[in-house]
């Protein structure tokens, strides 16, 4: 079976509190493992970035489902690419609220998502492909 990893950006409509963000992670990892769907979900001053990764049609159905939810909006997928194996094999979904300023690799995550918000590469990469490589290592 081929996997795809889809990331895209989008920003939330108002302030998500960790009770928001606690909710929205059991939904997903109920869904997602439903799909064969894994990937991962960084909040970071009102912006959601978002890895998802396993078929092609089912991660474009999921993303289309997720475009409709109105607790974000402005919503653009930053890659969708083909992929040799899944980077976030462990999670039917992760999150990482970096708003809590805890989080591993804390300042290269907000780099990624502040590039993304602003069209601008980090070195010679995209953003998402930046993040995708910060979990690869």
């Amino acid at each position: 079976m081929s996997i795809n990893q889809l990331v895209y950006l989008s920003q939330s409509t108002r302030k998500m509190s960790a009770e928001d963000l606690n909710e929205i992670l059991r939904v997903a990892k109920e869904n997602n493992q439903r799909l064969d769907v894994t990937g991962s979900l960084f909040y970071n001053g009102g912006w959601f970035l978002q890895v998802l990764e396993g078929p092609l049609d089912k991660i474009n159905a999921l993303y289309k489902k997720i475009e409709r939810d109105p607790r974000h909006k402005n919503s653009r997928i930053l890659y969708n690419e083909p992929a040799k194996f899944r980077t976030f094999t462990r999670w039917s979904m992760n999150m990482t609220n970096l708003d809590d300023r805890q989080a591993d690799k804390y300042a290269q995550l907000v780099e990624v998502i502040d590039a993304a918000k602003t069209d601008r590469k980090i070195g010679a990469m995209s953003p998402a492909v930046s993040l995708l490589k910060i979990f690869k290592e």
